[in-house]
């Protein structure tokens, strides 16, 4: 099957804007005040060091940062981060306006593309949305999408690790358990990359990482995070919260506190390395009060990331968002709008990582066939995004005159030279009559988008890793299950 590449060159000019610059003034002025007057809990030995020297107020593991230093580490942070493939090139600029979409990681079910059963997800299926992104144009960064269960739990961070890499070229997010597992998956990272200044030269990879909401930044969160800076690889530092439960239930509230782990992560950063690579924004949902469901897909969570996006574009520090993510537990018509608002959104924005897309069930479960349809709804959101060309030839002012009242364009040059441009054609979603619909099968879009899946995972083989790589992997996992079992014999 033939391989169709992302093109980044489709990246739209965000139009849409949530807040005013007085009222992202306004949110960072009370983020400032929160790290100075309430402070962080930083359990990073190291980085409570380097807080300490720097001039904060420390207590123990309670921090207080000051202002200036927030805002000097603001400024030192790299406003533009630029990630290769796994072929070395680099093509994912981090910059003002620029949108990737990716999915997320680590769901704990799928749903079976053959059976349609609900289950819980193995490294098969990372290795199977692994190789569908692979192949589809508008996934420009490739996660987990799905938990390695059936390996072993010390290490299956390393397995989801080992099958991304295998199964696509494009720029990856991983996460990872712990420091020591963040090392083992840097030198998965060097062995494909060629060595470690290859990756430093050239990172393929990022790191997801969090802070535990509300305000406590842990020492494997931290430790993750300097380790990958020695390698020279971006690290995505965000918090991930409940609105009502780990931040204050308004939007405005849950969106300074997370601005203030974000910033806390920003100082630590640059801290440790001065233009250390950091990725800032976070995953703004609030909390179903009957259910204690995470709201995925609703509104509240679409503003957040709105002026979360917005906050990081005023910093000057690209932003990791979400989108495409759903409470619908079904690829249905809910799941459709949930995903189509969030991915236009995050398109008009400007968000830079755009990650989780493809999720249902409120980030638990993952389908392909529903990963597969989001590919249109993301190229509908970037053709919005490109806007409405204006000039003489667009405006075809002569054209009108030649054609005439009464006239027909369907025969004109002009109608030839611009169709293909001027209208979108989705791949999965039906514009028949009727009777030709019935004719072809009276397949729905989701039907269309499970046989497309079928036939990617059937048709489509992905660049394999040189000689001795995959071999060279396995082994790494296997000397850090060692290593981890030794650890926990020693602790008996």
């Amino acid at each position: 099957m033939r391989r169709i590449r992302s093109n980044s060159s489709e990246q739209g000019t965000p139009l849409l804007r949530w807040v005013t610059e007085s009222q992202l003034e306004e949110i960072h002025f009370a983020t400032l005040e929160v790290l100075e007057r309430t402070g962080v809990v930083v359990d990073h030995p190291e980085a409570l060091q380097l807080l300490t020297e720097a001039g904060c107020l420390v207590k123990e593991h309670r921090v207080r940062i000051l202002s200036w230093l927030v805002e000097e580490c603001i400024r030192l942070a790299p406003r533009k981060i630029v990630v290769a493939n796994r072929q070395g090139q680099r093509v994912m600029p981090l910059e003002k306006n620029r949108t990737y979409f990716g999915t997320g990681s680590d769901l704990p079910f799928t749903i079976d593309l053959e059976t349609g059963e609900r289950r819980r997800s193995t490294k098969r299926d990372v290795e199977l949305a692994c190789r569908v992104m692979d192949y589809l144009p508008n996934y420009d960064f490739v996660m987990s999408y799905a938990i390695a269960s059936d390996q072993s739990s010390k290490v299956s961070d390393l397995h989801q690790m080992e099958a991304m890499v295998s199964n696509t070229t494009k720029p990856l997010i991983v996460t990872a358990h712990d420091e020591i597992n963040m090392r083992a998956q840097l030198e998965m990272a060097c062995l494909v990359a060629g060595g470690k200044e290859e990756l430093r030269k050239n990172p393929f990879m990022m790191l997801y990482s969090e802070p535990i909401s509300p305000l406590v930044h842990t020492n494997d969160g931290v430790g993750k995070m300097f380790a990958c800076f020695e390698y020279g690889v971006p690290v995505v530092y965000t918090p991930g919260i409940l609105a009502g439960a780990t931040t204050p239930v308004t939007k405005a509230g849950s969106i300074v506190l997370m601005n203030a782990e974000a910033l806390a992560g920003v100082v630590m950063a640059q801290l440790k390395q001065k233009g250390a690579p950091i990725i800032i924004g976070g995953g703004a949902t609030p909390m179903d009060m009957k259910s204690t469901v995470t709201l995925y897909g609703s509104p509240e969570t679409l503003m957040n990331y709105a002026i979360m996006t917005q906050l990081s574009q005023y910093y000057g520090i690209p932003n990791f968002t979400e989108a495409g993510c759903v409470n619908a537990p079904v690829p249905d018509a809910q799941a459709g709008m949930e995903a189509g608002n969030g991915i236009l959104m995050a398109q008009l924005m400007g968000a830079n990582l755009v990650h989780d897309v493809g999720y249902l069930e409120g980030g638990k479960t993952g389908s392909l066939s529903f990963l597969t349809l989001c590919d249109d709804f993301i190229s509908n959101a970037r053709y919005m995004g490109g806007g409405t060309p204006l000039n003489e030839e667009t405006l075809a002012v002569d054209v009108i005159d030649e054609v005439g009242p009464g006239g027909n364009y369907v025969a004109h040059s002009h109608t030839y030279e611009h169709f293909r441009d001027e209208i979108w054609v989705p791949k999965q979603f039906n514009r028949l009559f009727w009777e030709i619909w019935e004719e072809e099968g009276a397949k729905t879009a989701e039907d269309r988008s499970q046989q497309l899946a079928q036939e990617i995972i059937k048709n489509h083989t992905p660049e394999s890793l040189a000689e001795g790589i995959h071999t060279g992997l396995m082994e790494i996992i296997a000397e850090t299950e060692e290593r981890k079992q030794a650890v926990r014999r020693k602790q008996r």
